[in-house]
């Protein structure tokens, strides 16, 4: 098992990321909130190592929690490891942790690719192995009628502004409780909003 990758980013994107390592260019899948540094620049991801019978894979986190918690749903029945990137690229640890604990199905069927019985699943079988307390409402990473689709590529951009994907998260989940907004556009002026008294 490789635990971490460490090196110059070479290349990078939402999703995605190549990291040089002494002139070999390893290819990483990373949750789409991942906030890479400047091409050239040291980055270190905490990896798992996918062998397949079509060739190798990596997945990065920027920290061994999220990880973890990729793993861990790695272990649900059905769930394999692009729905369990999609999972922890829409909810943080403690976000996970509070929906598993609070049988949350809604959210959980929120993150692309996951179906309402996936999401049972993922309840059923990590509850005794994730689970923490309940957050409040502004801590939800999204409201039930706002876009889930927009408020991702929300935090995203915030993210790029320099903000924590924390910080980011709560900010667009406070401004989608507020009201829900038209577009994405507005969804981040509302959210920069908020996070406006941290400054």
């Amino acid at each position: 098992m490789i635990a971490y990758i460490c090196g110059k980013l070479a290349a990078g994107g939402p999703g995605w990321a190549v990291i040089d390592v002494q002139g070999i260019g390893y290819h990483i899948h990373i949750p789409l909130t991942t906030r890479l540094p400047g091409v050239g620049q040291d980055i270190k991801l905490h990896t798992h190592m996918a062998v397949r019978e079509d060739g190798i894979q990596f997945y990065g986190f920027s920290d061994e929690e999220q990880r973890d918690c990729f793993l861990a749903l790695l272990d649900v029945a059905g769930v394999g490891p692009k729905v369990a990137l999609a999972v922890v690229s829409h909810l943080l640890p403690d976000h996970l942790r509070a929906v598993i604990a609070g049988g949350d199905v809604n959210q959980l069927v929120k993150v692309p690719g996951v179906g309402k019985k996936t999401a049972q699943r993922i309840l059923l079988e990590l509850k005794d192995k994730l689970s923490g307390p309940a957050i409040s409402s502004g801590e939800v990473a999204y409201n039930d009628t706002a876009s889930h689709g927009m408020a991702e590529d929300a935090v995203i951009a915030l993210v790029s502004l320099g903000y924590s994907q924390t910080e980011a998260r709560d900010a667009v989940g406070r401004a989608q409780n507020k009201a829900p907004a038209k577009d994405v556009s507005a969804l981040i002026k509302e959210a920069l909003k908020e996070l406006a008294p941290m400054k």
